[in-house]
C-alpha cells in the first residue's frame, strides 16, 4: 500500500463509499481528495494513491470507479429514475 497507513485507506473507503441500485461504489477521484485531506499528503502521486485505494476497496467488496474529475459524484445513473 506504499506509505499511506492503513487506518487511513479504511477510513477514506468507508466515507467516500456509495450505496446505489449498483452496489456499493468509490469513486477515486473523491477518495483521493479525501485522502490528501486526511492525511495532509498533497505530494503523492494520483496513481499512487488511487492504487492503495482501489486495493482496499476491493477487499471490502466495493467496485471501484476511476474517474477523472477531483471530487466528482454520482448524483444521476438511467437506472434510477
Amino acid at each position: 500500500m506504499g506509505h499511506f497507513e492503513m487506518i487511513d485507506l479504511v477510513c477514506v473507503v468507508a466515507a467516500c463509499t456509495s450505496d446505489r441500485s449498483a452496489g456499493r461504489v468509490v469513486s477515486m477521484a473523491k477518495a483521493v481528495e479525501e485522502l490528501r485531506v486526511l492525511t495532509g499528503d498533497f505530494v503523492s502521486s494520483d496513481e499512487a494513491a488511487a492504487n492503495a485505494l482501489s486495493a482496499v476497496a476491493l477487499e471490502c467488496g466495493c467496485a471501484v470507479l476511476f474517474d477523472e474529475q477531483a471530487g466528482a459524484d454520482i448524483t444521476w445513473a438511467p437506472w434510477s429514475s
